[in-house]
């Protein structure tokens, strides 16, 4: 495809010239000529050209001093073109250390020059296309937040971007060269060689996740990986991202949490409770094992609450809850062994209503024993900035599978048992379809 061209021809022969133009306005390019190497950078500087033909041998400023300081205005992109009479080895390596692109020996073939001159702008032209689309391609990756890789079929990093907010533990340079498995822990390091071969297999490889553990704490990615079009000679490859997504962690593991923990005790909710209880009822019915649920409800806690107001009120359900996890090991969502061998986990209902649900129960016995200790434990006073307060606690307990065999029944037994206890006198635990036991 023929560009029409701006060029600067630049001899102080007269005769060179304007042979010079006639053959480059021949072959339909624009011509502005100089007589030496001053004028030539005075005319540089007021008139943007497209090449430069500029002969070696000028009085003043010669050819290869020109030349430099074109070169240096211009950048790499501009072709300059040295025209010479000499022709050995010394003088061709002269022009190329002055930063010209080619030269052309005297005498001209003048049918030849505007062909020779076509070439040159052609390259040029493939030149800034390749520089606009290398700063392209930079302006792309530095709009990228995340971390962009390229690995081989063998997960070994080609190359590898790194955002400035990057949280790498090395610099990028540090992975090239290296395999997953170098470089990444051994769960990450799986995580993505999976993603590879999926890419590798199948075009594409979405939404696999890892974390790692780094300097500012734990972080999540995920890996987005795409197979390069295939080149001859060339092994295939991958394009790995990897997106940090700690932030929309953290946010579901809020909203999980808002799901199933009380926000004030950081206790599990009565949803989560609930579920608990159903996956546990399930279990004991294949394992034929027992398990009990307690329901409790703080005596004196309405008095206290309507008195010294809501925060007193909040106070005391946060020391509640704690004194549950304290000092009754309970597992909070993960069961462990209690001081008496038995699995609690504690839960609020809403209120001043607490649950308690105990694994593999001999019998009634193992559940008293726990019942027993709640009281003990909620008889200590609770500080409160205006005092201390004298609080106890009213327990009622059902059984599985003697006192219902799901959920809902099973707590809503306890409930009941909890009411016989406080109308029977308060402070003691009471068994479903038993008398109060203090």
């Amino acid at each position: 495809m023929f560009v029409s061209a701006r060029i600067l021809v630049v001899d102080d022969d007269l005769t060179a010239r304007l042979l010079m133009r006639a053959a480059l306005r021949k072959a339909g390019h624009e011509v502005v000529l100089a007589v030496d190497g001053q004028d030539a950078l005075r005319q540089f500087e007021t008139t943007p050209v497209d090449l430069v033909m500029l002969d070696v041998e000028m009085p003043g400023l010669s050819g290869y001093e020109v030349c430099a300081r074109l070169r240096a205005q211009a950048g790499d992109v501009l072709p300059i073109v040295m025209v010479t009479g000499m022709d050995d080895l010394r003088s061709v390596d002269h022009a190329y250390e002055a930063g010209a692109t080619d030269f052309i020996s005297k005498p001209l073939n003048w049918a030849l020059v505007g062909h020779r001159v076509r070439y040159l702008l052609r390259g040029s032209q493939t030149l800034r296309a390749l520089r606009r689309a290398q700063a392209d391609h930079a302006a792309v990756l530095a709009a990228i937040p995340d971390l962009l890789f390229e690995l081989d079929h063998e997960g070994r990093f080609i190359e590898c971007h790194s955002p400035p907010s990057a949280l790498l533990m090395q610099p990028p340079e540090h992975f090239v060269g290296r395999l997953l498995a170098d470089v990444m822990p051994g769960d990450a390091a799986t995580v993505a060689g999976s993603a590879l071969q999926t890419a590798l297999e199948q075009g594409t490889s979405f939404g696999k996740q890892y974390e790692l553990v780094m300097p500012q704490g734990r972080r999540w990615f995920e890996l987005s990986v795409a197979r390069k079009a295939a080149v001859v000679g060339e092994s295939p490859r991958v394009i790995a991202l990897a997106r940090d997504i700690t932030a929309r962690k953290e946010a579901e593991q809020r909203i999980a949490r808002a799901a199933y923990f009380d926000s004030l005790t950081g206790l599990p909710n009565r949803s989560s409770f609930m579920e608990r209880v159903g996956r546990e009822i399930g279990r004991a019915s294949h394992t034929r094992q027992k398990l009990a649920v307690l329901f409790m409800d703080l005596d004196g806690f309405k008095t206290v609450n309507d008195s010294l107001g809501h925060a007193a009120g909040d106070t005391i359900l946060q020391t509640a809850a704690d004194r549950f996890r304290l000092e009754l090991r309970p597992a909070d969502m993960v069961s462990r062994a209690s001081p008496g061998g038995l699995e609690i986990e504690f839960a609020r209902l809403g209120g001043d209503e607490f649950t308690a649900l105990i694994l593999d129960i001999a019998g009634a016995d193992d559940a008293l024993v726990v019942a027993r200790r709640i009281g003990q434990v909620m008889r200590q006073p609770f500080l409160l900035e205006t005092g201390a307060v004298q609080l106890s606690t009213s327990i009622g307990i059902a059984l599985f599978p003697d006192d219902a065999l799901e959920a809902v029944t099973l707590l809503k037994h306890a409930d009941m048992a909890m009411y016989r206890a406080k109308r029977d006198g308060r402070d003691q635990a009471c068994l479903y379809g038993a008398m109060p036991v203090c």
